[in-house]
């Protein structure tokens, strides 16, 4: 049973916990967690339970502190200027499995995946551009900065949308599409025409904007007819 967080593949739960516990080694206490990092962990901590509670009316930054316990944990920094602990146990703990969460076979959450990895250099130059310029976020409300933001493809043209409608232009059934890895956990497209193919498809079409982690973890995920791609050839 494999877990898919921020497009990275891990096998077992032991081995998010061990990505989790690598960022609290690497992080001194009070600091705030790489900007990889802290998209992982999102991803992560959407599943607590209590994760509408804590990040209230939007999440800055993630840190680290020691508890009075003697164990480190991780901290939501808030927009309002208050900080609470989040536990990464309790939400690997709810995590469910890819297969149970989408009913998607293997291979196509593998293609998706890395069509992800193909676009990020696309993503990161939108990002940092906009970036430049003073936003709030238009889901949330609050300030968006390096810490907190993301990208989101606007909809009705969703990521996966855009990605339906380049597998029905190009006759590209996903499950036929050889997936690799990088690193042996990020998903890659080893085809390297369509690879660079649907990178030209995504440039052209795709209407990006910047929003907060917390406000694109609030986004509704449409459904998407991946079926009549597994059929059409």
């Amino acid at each position: 049973m494999s877990y898919l967080l921020d497009d990275e593949w891990f096998s077992t739960k032991n081995d998010v916990r061990d990505r989790c516990r690598q960022i609290l080694a690497r992080t001194p206490d009070g600091t705030l967690v790489e900007e990889a990092d802290a998209d992982f962990l999102f991803c992560l901590f959407r599943h607590h339970d209590e994760w509408e509670e804590k990040s209230g009316e939007g999440v800055q930054a993630i840190a680290t502190q020691m508890t009075a316990h003697g164990t480190r944990c991780f901290v939501l920094r808030r927009h309002c200027g208050t900080e609470v602990d989040i536990s990464f146990t309790h939400s690997i703990k709810l995590i469910p499995s890819a297969r149970g969460q989408s009913r998607q076979p293997q291979r196509l959450l593998d293609f998706r995946a890395g069509a992800r990895t193909a676009i990020n250099q696309q993503i990161r130059s939108f990002r940092d551009g906009a970036l430049g310029v003073a936003s709030l976020c238009p889901v949330t409300g609050e300030p968006v900065g390096r810490w907190n933001a993301a990208v989101d493809h606007v909809a009705p043209r969703t990521f996966d949308q855009l990605l339906y409608d380049f597998c029905l232009a190009t006759h590209t059934n996903p499950l036929n599409v050889v997936v690799g890895s990088l690193n042996g956990v990020i998903a890659t497209i080893d085809d390297d025409m369509l690879c660079a193919a649907w990178e030209k498809y995504h440039l052209e079409h795709a209407r990006l904007r910047l929003i907060s982690k917390t406000g694109n973890l609030k986004l509704p995920k449409p459904s998407i007819p991946w079926l009549d791609l597994y059929t059409f050839q």
